[in-house]
């Protein structure tokens, strides 16, 4: 038996959320697993299609008493497609009486026969289905017929999945009916949606209000259709506590409804355009900053929008108000506050109606305040701009530099960036401002009236301690308090500073400088929003400047590291060369006398190998230092390739056999080109080196062709080896510099080989690429420029 919390944790999983509904069985897990398992098998896992199964959720919900079923239910349509009002039509249609099922029916009979398929989404016949689904749930008794005609034309599967589904719609009524204290607004879908179904369409929640009376005035019309005069005292009894729950149901789902509205901050109004009569509830008045005593008429709603914004508007509600539209309207506009003259963001939304003249005769929406919204998406781009423009440069001056532009004008007037230089100084690196004349100004202050880096205020204060520091409103005796002399304070009231704000850039625990954010010509002030905003800004500024000062000091040392191998290969190089001539000469006067044992000259012999290496090694620094300084140069010269190869690939036969190889060479007649020998030979030497050494007792195979392009005929030198290979992500890296394929500690060498070599090959206008897989060996190819 799982725990409650296990089942609480799967339904999480599958909704997104915990559906308040299941709340009242947390406390017995049989019940609850029970519950789940309900819902798994008729509800969530059921194939019918989600549209028809929400569509006939919502409406058998106008039977259930308590509210929790029928909103939830008409919320999960929006998601599904469905627009208000098209949620308000369904609800409203009546359920088909008998004779009205007939004609159903007899349609159906005209339809194919089984199928294994739901009806086409939308389509007549999924229509019908629906009425046949309703009269099945409300009409039990007389649906005999209905069912063997659904049966026959879904099929005994699809059939069986709906009467599950219709049962389930009828468990979960009971349910929600036995614990009326489930409530819809903790529920995530009414969360979300019904604020937004309520605008678009006010009406929906007069039927929500209502709903519970209608129905009961349905069921008391059908109850007269179907003649039970039998049963009429008990009906008027049953019907009498009907009456009376269902009127504490419409006063709680009254109290929800304008619980809900408060929740969503909605304020209302409803304009007679015939009489041009305005009326606003107080919520709305409090919106456009009006007392709940004020008279308002259409001029008071124009006058309140921002002069660039009040033509869009008017259009709006003028298209609202032209017959045939739709009479909706939707709009989204800044505003200034009669009391305050602050500025919000408002959104708007309306349906207008009209007589059977097509006069419109009453116009009614609602109003919200969406500033903070507004403010939170246009704060969301600012960082993402700034993100974006942070991430195209490494230098750092340049990288503070597209910040503090970035920032204004958008989010001040002056933008200032103070950093601690290499002695730990403070200094101002930049200093924008839209005028020029202000950035002169300021600049004649700093240079008149330096930074004091003690001071317990501003700049100096924040790259001390790390925290931010705000000012909201800037008086004229705090300037005089700061000013240091009169000349000072009138130099700094020229400047028209009236809001401020410093922060932090901070990375890696470490205080890089600071961000100081000024407000002077515009009328908003800084607030604990725009010193949010300041910081993250200034956080991913900060990171982006620390990388530009790592990769700096990078550069810098590899600028000493590319130095040192220089400066070491070419001190090595001398001493190297002659022990390499006196190993050459002792070991040739071995072979020539007889006195030396083959101990002493297999050692000798060793030894050569390893000086020769070691020569290798130094050539090698010195390639590097030659090719990251830009001084590598080619020296072509007309030259048969073929020979080359032979020539190069015969200098490795004794180490092929030192290593049980087979070398084979196939090459055609000649290949004639214009190439730099001395560094073909290089490029051959390491591939041929690399293939033998990794290739140690398989066969190596050297190959050249030639092949046409566009370009002109190009030739392709291979060399593959059958020894150990490598992995896909080992191959993206071998090109580069200090990599290899394997540890160092297996195989020696200094992983610049092949790097080298693909420089050279780059010089020479060609390309090399790698082909291998573990335990396949590989095979290396060049592609050259025959010219």
């Amino acid at each position: 038996m799982r725990t409650a919390r296990e089942i609480r944790e799967e339904i999480e999983a599958r909704f997104g959320f915990f559906p308040p509904f299941f709340t009242p069985a947390e406390d017995d897990p049989r019940v609850l697993e029970n519950l789940w398992q309900q819902t798994l098998l008729a509800y969530v896992e059921n194939p019918i299609p989600a549209l028809f199964r929400e569509k006939l959720f919502a409406w058998l919900s106008r039977y259930c008493v308590v509210p929790y079923c029928i909103v939830c239910h008409s919320c999960a349509l929006r998601p599904l497609g469905m627009r208000a009002s098209e949620v308000l039509e369904l609800l409203e249609s009546l359920p088909p009486a008998h004779g009205a099922i007939d004609e159903t029916l007899a349609r159906l009979d005209a339809s194919r026969d089984v199928s294994e398929d739901w009806p086409a989404p939308g389509s007549a016949l999924e229509e019908d289905v629906f009425r046949c689904s309703v009269f099945l749930f409300v009409h039990q008794a007389r649906a005999e017929r209905c069912r063997e005609r659904v049966r026959r034309l879904l099929g005994p599967g699809l059939f069986n999945h709906l009467l599950v589904f219709l049962a389930y719609v009828k468990a979960c009524h009971l349910w929600v009916e036995a614990h009326p204290e489930l409530s819809y607004e903790a529920d995530a879908r009414a969360r979300e949606h019904l604020g937004p179904l309520l605008q678009e369409e006010p009406r929906l929640g007069d039927f929500f209000a209502g709903y519970a009376e209608r129905v009961r005035q349905e069921r008391e019309a059908r109850e007269r259709e179907e003649g039970e005069a039998a049963r009429a005292g008990e009906r008027a009894e049953a019907l009498s506590q009907t009456v009376s729950r269902q009127t504490e149901a419409l006063r709680e789902n009254e109290a929800h409804l304008r619980l809900a509205l408060e929740s969503a901050a909605l304020g209302t109004w409803d304009l007679n355009p015939l009489t041009g009569e305005l009326r606003w509830d107080a919520r709305c008045k409090a919106l456009f900053g009006l007392p709940v005593a004020a008279e308002v008429d259409f001029s008071t709603f124009q006058a309140s929008i921002v002069p660039e914004e009040r033509e869009r508007v008017e259009a709006s509600v003028a298209r609202a108000l032209i017959p045939g539209g739709g009479g909706e309207y939707r709009e989204e506009f800044h505003i200034r506050r009669f009391q305050d003259g602050m500025e919000r963001w408002i959104s708007s939304r309306g349906q207008c109606f009209f007589d059977e003249r097509g006069r419109a005769v009453r116009f009614i929406g609602t109003v919200m305040d969406v500033t903070e919204r507004r403010r939170a998406e246009d704060n969301l781009r600012f960082l993402a701009e700034a993100s974006a423009l942070l991430a195209t440069s490494l230098d750092y001056e340049d990288t503070l530099r597209r910040v503090a532009s970035l920032t204004v004008p958008v989010l001040a007037d002056w933008c200032g960036v103070d950093v601690v230089d290499e002695r730990g100084r403070m200094r101002r690196l930049i200093n924008v401002h839209r005028d020029p004349e202000k950035v002169r100004l300021s600049e004649e202050i700093h240079r008149r009236y330096p930074i004091d880096p003690n001071a317990t205020s501003g700049a100096p204060r924040v790259l001390r301690t790390g925290e931010p520091e705000l000012i909201p409103e800037i008086s004229d005796e705090a300037l005089a308090h700061y000013a240091r002399d009169a000349e000072h304070l009138r130099l700094m009231r020229e400047l028209g500073l009236r809001s401020y704000l410093t922060v932090a850039l901070r990375s890696r625990e470490r205080v890089l400088g600071t961000l100081t954010l000024v407000r002077a010509e515009t009328a908003r002030r800084y607030g604990q929003e725009e010193l949010r905003l300041a910081e993250e800004l200034a956080r991913r500024a900060a990171v982006a400047v620390d990388n530009a000062l790592l990769y700096r000091e990078a550069q810098k040392a590899i600028g000493l590291r590319d130095g040192f191998l220089q400066v070491a290969a070419h001190e090595l190089r001398t001493p190297v060369t002659a022990l390499k001539l006196n190993v050459q000469a002792l070991v040739a006067s071995t072979r020539k006398e007889e006195a030396w044992s083959e101990r002493t000259v297999s050692r000798l012999t060793g030894l050569e190998r390893g000086v020769g290496r070691l020569g290798v090694l130094v050539d090698e620094l010195l390639d590097v230092s030659r090719i990251t300084s830009g001084r590598m140069v080619l020296r072509p010269e007309e030259l048969d390739l073929a020979e080359l190869v032979r020539e190069v690939a015969g200098r490795f036969r004794s180490e092929a056999e030192r290593g049980d190889c087979v070398l084979r060479v196939r090459v055609p007649g000649p290949v004639a080109g214009r190439w730099d020998r001395l560094r073909l030979e290089q490029v051959l030497s390491n591939l041929l080196s690399n293939a033998l050494k990794y290739g140690a007792g398989q066969p190596v195979e050297v190959t050249l062709s030639t092949v046409p392009s566009t370009s002109g005929e190009r030739v392709l030198l291979r060399v593959r080896d059958e020894g150990i290979g490598m992995e896909s992500a080992v191959q993206a890296r071998i090109f580069e510099r200090f990599e290899r394929a394997v540890s160092d500690r297996h195989y020696g060498g200094l992983g610049m080989g092949l790097w080298i070599t693909r420089e050279i090959v780059t010089a020479m206008g060609g390309t090399i690429q790698v082909e291998s897989a573990p335990g396949q060996g590989a095979t290396f190819t060049v592609e050259l420029p025959r010219g």
